[in-house]
């Protein structure tokens, strides 16, 4: 079953049978597990490998400048009002010597309001140094020493009968044993953590009493919590897109348009494209085209790089799909390496067990692994050929001196925008990559810009635009 396949029965199938109204002790919780199913039912029809590795590890000792900060400016019993609260994404880049949100940071420095940034932990850990002000630390444990606990009591049967059985009836490759019990111990801990993340979000949005709130990725429990709560107070929630929102990405399409409590109120999109790429729960003017400022900014970083080069590079984008380094590998026994240089940059996930699950494949071959946190902008702007099945790296690559071919295979069609408006070629066979380098040949006939450009002042424009509604 290709993906297209997969998203229109499986969001078909929540709304005939009516998933988005179950409860339990009041508490609609089919969204707060959704994207977690349908990850997995992907995953069993090999659309999408969830192989996860740690990040590079990071030292949990917190020097004594650091300890003074999160004490006092960073503490978050010291609020006062701010006209805009951002959450930055929980996982940061390290640029030099400071760690940053690519997502929210270069907004929060142009901003004309004032703001907080709230900073998640990632695994445990609170990055550190930040190189941007307002930094406040998320850290609801704090909170829950001051507030009483209740305990949910909950055995699975409902997700049982109401869901995994109908999904069983539905497709031939359903939920293992193992993915059930870990989607039924992830939904105890958000029932039994729902209350207090309420009661804590009641706190900080009481005391800063923003305009606008700004979120990364709304499909974690923390940020659907957070869309619920402002919604309660009035407060508009905007989400910035982050990666590919296509018409297969499970947490933006929705069979028809519906109020959900736990959705953002606006989404700004990279691209025009994007406005309509997925069918989002929102009307049209909720949905803002701005671009992506961090991208905007490395690319004119990044310039000197786009000049001629001895050798020419071959980027192949790893998702966790084995089929880019079997492409990589076979390329490389095909293909002058005196003339070409081929680079596997890993994902994010990946880099802590590459070699465990990918290592035989490239034995032999002369591919170059990037397995460091390097800006991905720095190897785009050197690359002559992009090469990947569904990352949003590809999207990216339009906005640089490359061309883009698209491997069918996994969720490719994720992609469609860009081989279908002639951004990119569609391949599937190792043949026709071979043909593409060798000869030269330009992969883009059409337009090949994809992101909107002047994204901070289109940003701020639409920000505005939303305080005065009001």
């Amino acid at each position: 079953m290709e993906s297209e396949e997969l998203i229109e029965r499986f969001i078909d199938l929540e709304e005939k049978n009516e998933f988005f109204n179950l409860k339990i002790e009041k508490i609609k919780f089919w969204l707060y597990i959704r994207f977690d199913i349908y990850t997995c039912l992907m995953q069993n029809y090999g659309l999408y490998n969830k192989n996860v590795s740690p990040d590079a590890q990071f030292s949990r000792k917190v020097d004594l400048v650091e300890f003074i900060k999160r004490m006092t400016v960073k503490n978050q019993f010291f609020l006062r009002k701010k006209d805009i609260l951002i959450f930055s994404c929980a996982r940061k880049v390290k640029e030099n010597t400071y760690y940053k949100c690519v997502y929210t940071d270069l907004i929060s420095k142009n901003l004309d309001n004032t703001y907080y940034i709230f900073d998640d932990s990632y695994e445990g850990i609170y990055y550190f140094p930040r190189n941007v002000s307002g930094i406040k630390n998320l850290d609801i444990d704090s909170y829950r020493k001051l507030n009483n606990k209740k305990e949910i009591s909950f055995n699975g049967q409902i997700l049982e009968e109401n869901i995994y059985s109908i999904i069983e009836k539905e497709f031939d490759k359903p939920l293992t044993i193992a993915q059930k019990k870990q989607i039924n111990s992830y939904l105890v801990n958000v029932l039994n953590t729902y209350n207090d993340w309420k009661k804590y979000y009641y706190h900080i949005l009481k005391k800063i009493k923003p305009k606008l709130i700004m979120i990364v990725c709304y499909y974690g429990f923390k940020m659907m919590l957070l869309c619920e709560t402002a919604k309660e107070l009035g407060i508009p929630v905007v989400e910035l897109q982050h990666g590919t929102m296509g018409k297969e990405h499970i947490a933006y399409n929705f069979l028809k348009k519906r109020r959900l409590k736990s959705f953002p109120d606006y989404i700004f999109t990279f691209s025009q494209y994007d406005k309509k790429a997925a069918r989002f729960p929102l009307t049209s003017d909720r949905i803002y085209a701005v671009g992506y400022p961090e991208m905007e900014n490395k690319i004119i970083e990044y310039k000197k790089l786009f000049k001629k080069k001895k050798k020419k590079k071959i980027l192949f984008i790893s998702q966790t799909i084995k089929e880019i380094f079997e492409y990589a590998a076979e390329l490389s026994n095909r293909i002058d390496l005196e003339k070409f240089e081929i680079i596997i940059k890993l994902h994010p996930r990946e880099i802590g067990n590459w070699r465990k699950e990918f290592g035989k494949i490239i034995n032999g071959s002369k591919v170059t692994i990037i397995d460091n946190n390097k800006n991905i902008y720095y190897y785009l702007a050197q690359a002559d050929y992009v090469v990947g099945i569904f990352s949003t790296v590809l999207l990216e690559a339009t906005m640089f001196n490359t061309n883009i071919v698209v491997i069918k295979k996994a969720s490719y069609t994720y992609m469609k925008d860009l081989y279908e408006n002639n951004m990119a070629e569609l391949i599937d066979s190792v043949d026709r990559l071979e043909e593409i380098v060798t000869n030269n040949i330009c992969t883009s006939t059409g337009t090949k810009t994809y992101f909107e450009n002047n994204s901070i002042v289109k940003i701020k424009a639409a920000i505005q635009d939303i305080i005065k509604k009001g």
